[in-house]
């Protein structure tokens, strides 16, 4: 039997936590003051696992408060080793720290100036989300669970406009 071993990745390739995060009107992205949009996440610090990355990332600068990831995959660029994860969060996201923008991107193709590898993992994600079979059964059903925690975060006096955007 022929033992399969994956390629090791160079040390000096850094190694980033990257969120697809799901609102209503398509997925987050944000940008830096005169940068191109990215998807949310950063790097790792040293002894620091990347969900762990992710989670800190994205409180520290969306201010959104993740109840769950889930892998989706990896991402392997000359510039830098990403691992994907959907994440399901609540509250409002608003820019702090080193973010100055945020915006939502409904398509891959989205016209929005995106960082090349952020318009990829897009793509490939839209796949996903559309492929038939186990996987992206599972994946369906996490982003209507995503839809309705997001929907119990909704303060009582904002439901009627809430209901009204469904």
């Amino acid at each position: 039997m022929e033992q399969r071993t994956e390629p090791r990745l160079p040390a000096s390739l850094p190694r980033r936590a990257t969120a697809i995060v799901e609102l209503p009107d398509g997925v987050l992205v944000t940008a830096r003051a005169g940068s191109r949009f990215a998807l949310p996440g950063g790097n790792a610090s040293r002894g620091e696992l990347r969900p762990q990355a992710l989670l800190r990332e994205l409180r520290d600068s969306t201010s959104l408060r993740a109840h769950s990831i889930l892998y989706l995959f990896d991402h392997i660029t000359p510039h830098t080793a990403h691992k994907v994860y959907l994440v399901l969060a609540q509250g409002t996201p608003r820019p702090q720290g080193e973010l100055s923008r945020m915006s939502v991107v409904g398509s891959p193709d989205s016209p929005l100036d995106l960082f090349n590898d952020s318009r990829a993992i897009l793509r490939r994600y839209a796949r996903l989300r559309g492929e038939e079979g186990p996987k992206g059964e599972a994946l369906r059903a996490l982003l209507g669970l995503a839809r309705y925690i997001a929907k119990l975060d909704v303060p009582a006096e904002d439901t009627q406009d809430a209901d009204a955007l469904a």
